[in-house]
């Protein structure tokens, strides 16, 4: 993260986002003191892998910069094009689990302003359920 120091955002976000150090171990797999330590300005690095390490100031930049930067109907929106570019599921696909129109979806994706709340909702739950079972 150009410009942030990796110690300030893993406090911020257990200080400010209230975000269990506990959680952060079991999502990086990094033991609580181990977190803990990093946050105190510890050096860490003999306990973690240099891969280990990236993966957690990646997730801490996500968690404290990329969230806050970005609206929901934009998360809804990357979260929707992944799952089509990344895993290959077809709009059509997204469009008959969400029962909404295959078109309204690829409007979406142009114009995040383009669905009615009740849609963007519906769109939102679907994808994200949808991602969440194939990230498993």
């Amino acid at each position: 993260m150009i410009g942030h120091e990796p110690k300030e955002l893993l406090r911020t976000l257990l200080n400010d986002y209230k975000m269990p150090a506990a959680s952060l171990s079991k999502i990086t797999g990094i033991s609580v003191q181990v977190i803990l330590d990093f946050a105190n300005g510890e050096n860490i690095q003999s306990t973690v892998t240099q891969t280990e390490m990236m993966d957690l100031i990646d997730l801490v930049g996500l968690l404290v910069i990329g969230v806050p930067s970005s609206d929901a109907n934009e998360r809804v929106s990357a979260i929707t094009q992944a799952l089509n570019k990344e895993f290959g599921i077809p709009i059509e696909t997204i469009s008959l689990f969400s029962t909404l129109e295959c078109e309204d979806i690829e409007e979406f994706m142009k114009e995040n302003d383009s669905l009615s709340i009740e849609k963007r909702y519906n769109l939102a739950v679907t994808v994200l359920f949808l991602h969440y079972i194939f990230k498993r």
